[in-house]
């Protein structure tokens, strides 16, 4: 209420002349929605538990978090210490109108506005008890002033008394409506949006009770009881004045005199032009009372470095530090004499701050956490949105650059305190509402279909060996799934420790171990999922038990990706790894098996150069595809390396152009880039597709595929052949292309291949192996990584000749990752 007067002698009858009774009450109410929605949502803040020093940056920075509370605090904080320079200056001029005592010497608005600033710094310094009790003092002035200033307007409007004014310069409703004339001063004409730009900074005062939350007795009562009583008085006396100075007073008699109200004042004049002074110094006094302890509580939560030296000695304290810089600041723009430039840069600080705080209860409404149970009810979700939709529009009308201005400020604080690290656990509401979102969404996907092809990605579980302290056995292995990330699925890890839950010492590890794997998983830019589980007896099935038992309901892995062991050789452990990929299998998910190297590279070993190299064998829907398209997009990957696929042929063919060819246009079909060869081991004793193919009925989506003889160009090119799709699996290449490489001669038994191919004794079986893996060092053994199809596990007499078998492919190379779909995964064509 103490810039009351101020706003009556100075901006109301510019409002009234220009813009009428009308719109300056469209004005107002304009201005006091954004401050009483934004007091509905304090209140229901205030009355949720205690606020504590700080006010509106505590309410912030508590429920939208440390960055974006610190941002709008500071900004706010200069915006409330501008603004008393406002003040100081608003009571210079009115000492200089009221008493003619302009232009006496040179700069003397400054000198006496400086001297002004130190006087109100050096009260706030003594205490703030001494600021509270002034405070009375300063609105019993302000009070009788307006009941004076308001008496005299209605005994000027009845015809009782005149004042200084004459009965020429009483018209009945001259000033109902708009007359937009030049201000005689600025020589500019105003307009509806330039005069809600000058009223605004009238109605900023509903924080200052908030500000000083920490000196209050009892914060949730006395802010919204103080504040929405504040605002509905003021708003009041506003609209009534404005009404009774538009009704009665002659437009041509505000135009003459800007302090025409102290010309009807009853009974006497110097009642408000002393009002109006000390109005602007008690307002200017709880600005600067309430600045340097918003100052100190930012300070004192030590999110912004260079505040620390305005920490004060205990939360108690006064903040004299604080103090005085704001009286530094504060004094600066007195300098220059007029804060007109200055006051729309300050409306923003305003309206960012009550939108923050609007959009604060708005998350906490729309969370319903069981901790947000507010005593007061006069609020609503949607008054919250509400509110801070208002406040962010009208920052917009008001001057949108400059509101580009001070939200661009605010990011960049928000960058400057999040690279600062400052991390504080205090339970923000995005943490709520993140959780809300996925509660929702997962409830959605489990009432869903199942995910079309299109929507189809590799959600990874990493099963990775680590030391007692945590660390991983084999960093290559997480490097490798932290540059999967590019499929935008899960990412899990998941490692097991020797011991059963009961034991306190196994509890222990557990935690120490998390920790130290999560902070290894950062080091690689893995953001995802850590789980470490005990086991007593069994670790294989344990492991199966937690592949089978991740994620939550249809959120969970798909993909399975696992370190070749190389102690296989030792005991039972090829029989072991061998039952686990079979037990993998069997809840069909996809295998990833990496058999690397501490040569492939981490997130720190950008490759500007290199190749991924896939060898295509067997057709397995299109993992073997998509898993090197996704390497290639990672941050590690993206700057130089490049795919190749190297086609093997395992038959004797005519036509090794046109399947070429085929291939081509099928990598066109799906928006992949790579290089094609045609490898022939058609020579080969067995063919090495025999390893990895698999025709049995119980795995195939469709035993005897109708559609086993269309090409999958037919297929790839009609966008509504999903289902056909995901019928083709585990053909080889020629078989899949087999009509357009020899539409005339192209028929395969794979029936009677695959009998075949199980009745060759295992030593055939390594001499096939043999071939290929010559075919492969000569083609790659400088490449970054090799994909090809994993060896199916059935077709081997035993675990060990099937290890042994899959080591001889990739000897002599050092990076391989073993590819086996579980034909959900498709490559489509269509958009």
């Amino acid at each position: 209420m103490h810039h009351l007067l101020k706003f009556h002698s100075i901006t109301m009858s510019q409002l009234v002349l220009q813009a009428g009774c009308i719109q300056t009450t469209l004005i107002i109410l304009m201005c006091v929605t954004s401050t009483f929605l934004t007091a509905l949502s304090l209140s229901a803040i205030a009355t949720n538990g205690t606020i504590q020093a700080g006010g509106p940056y505590y309410v912030i920075s508590r429920n939208l978090g440390v960055e974006i509370g610190g941002a709008l605090g500071l900004l706010f904080y200069l915006g409330t210490t501008i603004a008393s320079s406002m003040y100081v200056l608003g009571a210079i001029e009115a000492i200089q109108t009221g008493f003619d005592l302009s232009d006496k010497f040179t700069f003397d608005t400054q000198v006496m506005a400086l001297a002004l600033m130190f006087l109100i710094a050096s009260i706030v310094s003594v205490g703030v008890k001494y600021v509270n009790m002034g405070a009375f003092v300063f609105l019993g002035v302000v009070l009788v002033s307006i009941f004076c200033l308001t008496s005299g307007v209605s005994l000027f409007a009845a015809d009782v008394f005149d004042g200084k004014l004459s009965n020429d310069d009483r018209i009945f409703g001259d000033n109902i409506n708009s007359n937009y004339t030049e201000d005689p001063d600025t020589k500019q004409i105003p307009n509806f949006f330039s005069l809600l730009a000058l009223f605004y900074p009238s109605v900023t005062g509903i924080m200052a009770g908030s500000n000083r939350s920490s000196v209050l007795s009892n914060p949730g009562k006395s802010i919204p009881t103080g504040t929405i009583g504040a605002i509905m008085t003021t708003t009041l006396i506003y609209i009534s004045v404005v009404w009774l100075f538009g009704s009665f007073v002659s437009n041509e008699a505000l135009k003459a005199d800007k302090l025409i109200v102290t010309a009807v004042t009853f009974p006497h004049e110097l009642i408000v032009k002393i009002g109006i002074i000390m109005s602007s110094i008690g307002a200017a006094l709880q600005c600067v009372a309430g600045a340097p302890r918003l100052l100190a509580a930012i300070a004192m939560d030590e999110t912004i470095p260079f505040l620390r030296p305005f920490m004060p000695a205990s939360p108690t304290a006064e903040p004299k530090r604080a103090v005085w810089l704001t009286w530094f600041i504060a004094s600066l723009p007195t300098l220059a004499g007029n804060l007109d430039f200055i006051t729309p840069i300050i409306t923003m600080f305003f309206l960012l701050m009550y939108a923050g705080c609007n959009i604060s209860c708005f998350f906490l409404s729309i969370v319903k956490t069981p901790n947000f149970r507010p005593t007061f009810k006069y609020f609503h979700w949607s008054t919250s949105l509400f509110g801070f939709i208002w406040c962010i529009g009208l920052a917009l009308v008001i001057s949108w650059y400059t509101a580009i201005v001070a939200i661009s400020l605010c990011v960049i604080l928000y960058g400057y305190i999040k690279s600062q690290g400052a991390v504080r656990d205090w339970g923000d509401v995005t943490q709520g509402f993140l959780y809300n979102v996925a509660s929702h969404a997962l409830t959605a996907l489990e009432d869903s279909d199942d995910f079309h092809a299109k929507n189809w990605r590799p959600q990874i579980l990493t099963i990775l060996d680590i030391d007692e302290d945590g660390y991983p056995c084999e960093k290559h292995l997480l490097s490798l799934a932290a540059q999967l990330k590019k499929g935008n699925g899960l990412n899990m890890l998941l490692s097991i420790v020797e011991g059963s839950i009961l034991d306190p010492k196994v509890n222990a590890q557990i935690h120490r171990a998390t920790m130290v794997l999560k902070n290894e998983a950062e080091n690689q830019d893995m953001h995802g999922y850590v789980s470490i589980l005990p086991s007593a007896s069994n670790a294989e099935e344990t492991i199966l038990t937690a592949i089978q038992n991740n994620g939550l309901g249809k959120l969970n892995a798909n993909t399975v990706l696992m370190s070749f062991p190389n102690n296989w050789k030792e005991g039972k452990n090829a029989g072991s790894f061998v039952s686990m990929l079979i037990g993998v299998t069997n809840t069909k998910k996809a295998i990833l098996l990496f058999k690397g190297s501490d040569s492939f590279p981490d997130a720190r070993n950008i490759q500007k150069e290199g190749t991924i190299d896939i060898w295509w064998i067997v057709f397995d829907g299109g993992l073997l595809l998509l898993i090197p398209f996704l390497l290639s997009k990672s941050k590690t990957w993206k700057r130089g390396a490049t795919l190749r696929l190297f086609a093997v042929i395992t038959e004797p063919t005519e036509n090794k152009n046109d399947l070429e060819t085929a291939i081509h246009e099928h990598l066109k079909s799906v928006r992949i880039s790579a290089s094609v060869t045609i490898i022939d081991l058609s020579s080969t004793e067995i063919s090495i597709a025999t390893a990895m193919r698999d025709d049995q009925p119980e795995d195939r989506c469709e035993a005897e595929s109708p559609k086993s003889n269309v090409t999958m160009v037919e297929i790839m090119l009609s966008p509504k052949k999903t289902k056909e799709i995901r019928m083709i699996k585990d053909r080889t290449v020629e078989e899949v292309f087999a009509e357009i490489a020899s539409p005339s001669k192209r028929k395969i038994d794979s029936k009677s291949r695959l009998t075949a191919a199980t009745e060759e004794p295992h030593e055939s079986r390594m001499r096939a192996a043999t071939t290929f893996n010559n075919a492969l060092k000569m083609n790659s053994s400088s490449s970054k990584l090799v994909v090809l199809n994993l060896p199916l596990m059935r077709s081997f007499n035993n675990p060990e000749e099937y290890m042994n078998y899959t080591e001889k492919l990739c000897d002599g190379i050092e990076n391989v990752l073993l590819v086996r779909g579980s034909g959900a995964e498709v490559i489509t064509t269509c958009g």
